[in-house]
C-alpha cells in the first residue's frame, strides 16, 4: 500500500482532492505494529499522530488508584494521538495494538514546518483534526455528566464598581501570550470587544448558537453541563483561556453553559470576525490557529484527567465497600 492509497482510506481526508492527497503524502509515512505493541505510552512526550489503516487499537488511561480506564477502541479510518499535533504535551493515555496494525504516521515537527511554509493542505489537515477534537470534547462532556457530583447552585452577584483597567497592557502577561505573539495580541485587542461579568452571570448559554469566542483576561469562567440530570461543573477557564471554541469552529450550539465564576473581564471576538480571521493567510490567522489548537488540547487534557480521577475514585470506593 502506498501513502496515497492509505490517505484515501481515512475519514480525515474524505474531502481532499486527488491533488491534495498527493501533496499530503509528502507529510506522512507508513508504519506497521505487531499485535500487543504500544503505539503511544502515557506520560511520554507527544510527537506524532497515527491514522489506523488496518487492524484495531485500544486507547487506555491508567487510573490513579491502579487499573485502566478504556477510553476508546479505534479501527481503520480512525486517528489516535492527534493532540500531539496541536501542542507540546505528554500523552494522557496509552494506545496498544489489539492485532497487527497498519498506520500512517503524521509527525508534528514535519507538519508544523509545512504550516509555516504556507502549505494549504497542511492547514486543511489540521482543520479536520480540530473538528474531530471538538467532537471528542462533546463526548467527554456527556461522560463526565454521568460521573461527576451535582454542581452547587449559582446566583448572579452584583458587579462592583472598580478602577479603570487597561486590559490591553495586561494581555502580554497572560499564559497564552506566546501562542498569540505581540502582533496577534494587538490585533485581537483592536478587533475584540471587552466586557465585564459579575459572578454567576452567563457568558454563553448552553443552547445558544455560536456567538464567537471570548478570551479570559481577568477572573475565571466555568462551564456547566445542563442537559439531563444532574447539572455538573466541568472546567474552569482562567486568564489566557479561550471560551466557546468548539461551537465557533463547527457553528453549532455551545452544549454547555459558560458562567463567570467571579467578577471577570473577557475580550470577545464575534463569530463573523473569527470566521474572516480563520481563513485569512496572515500573521493574525496563524496566531488564532495556534491559540485555538492549544486551547482545544488543554481542554481535552483537563476533561480526560477529571474523568480518570472520578472513575478511579468510584472504583476505590466500590472496593472499600466490598471489603467491608
Amino acid at each position: 500500500m502506498t501513502t496515497i492509497e492509505g490517505l484515501r482510506r481515512l475519514s480525515l481526508c474524505a474531502n481532499f482532492s486527488p491533488e491534495a492527497l498527493l501533496e499530503l503524502s509528502e507529510f506522512c509515512q507508513l508504519r506497521r505494529f505487531a499485535s500487543g505493541t504500544w503505539l503511544l505510552r502515557q506520560g511520554e512526550v507527544a510527537q506524532a499522530a497515527y491514522a489506523i489503516l488496518s487492524g484495531r487499537v485500544a486507547v487506555l488511561r491508567s487510573l490513579p488508584g491502579g487499573g485502566e480506564l478504556p477510553l476508546a477502541e479505534v479501527g481503520p479510518g480512525g486517528l489516535v494521538g492527534e493532540l500531539g499535533l496541536l501542542a507540546d504535551l505528554h500523552w494522557i493515555s496509552s494506545t496498544r495494538a489489539l492485532s497487527e496494525v497498519g498506520t500512517l504516521v503524521f509527525d508534528r515537527t514535519v507538519l508544523l514546518a509545512g504550516y509555516r511554509l504556507g502549505r494549504p493542505v497542511v492547514r486543511d489537515l489540521l482543520w479536520a483534526v480540530l473538528q474531530g477534537i471538538c467532537a471528542q470534547l462533546r463526548k467527554l462532556t456527556g461522560e463526565l455528566q454521568q460521573v461527576l457530583p451535582p454542581a452547587a447552585p449559582w446566583s448572579p452577584a452584583p458587579l462592583m464598581p472598580e478602577p479603570a483597567f487597561d486590559y490591553a497592557r495586561f494581555l502580554p502577561l497572560l499564559p497564552s501570550a506566546p501562542a498569540w505573539g505581540p502582533a496577534g495580541l494587538q490585533t485581537l485587542a483592536a478587533r475584540g470587544v471587552a466586557r465585564t461579568y459579575a459572578a454567576g452571570e452567563v457568558v454563553f448559554a448552553a443552547t445558544s448558537s455560536a456567538a464567537g469566542v471570548a478570551l479570559v483576561v481577568r477572573g475565571a469562567v466555568e462551564t456547566v453541563a445542563l442537559a439531563g440530570a444532574p447539572t455538573v461543573a466541568l472546567q474552569v477557564f482562567g486568564p489566557g483561556a479561550l471560551c466557546g471554541v468548539p461551537a465557533v469552529l463547527d457553528h453549532g450550539q455551545q452544549g454547555v453553559e459558560f458562567r463567570a465564576r467571579e467578577g471577570s473581564l473577557l475580550l470577545a471576538l464575534a463569530q463573523s470576525e473569527f470566521d474572516s480571521a480563520w481563513v485569512a493567510r496572515d500573521d493574525f490567522a496563524a496566531s488564532l490557529h495556534m491559540a485555538v489548537a492549544e486551547q482545544l488540547a488543554d481542554s481535552v487534557l483537563r476533561l480526560v484527567n477529571r474523568l480518570a480521577q472520578q472513575v478511579g475514585l468510584q472504583r476505590a470506593q466500590a472496593n472499600l465497600g466490598h471489603a467491608h
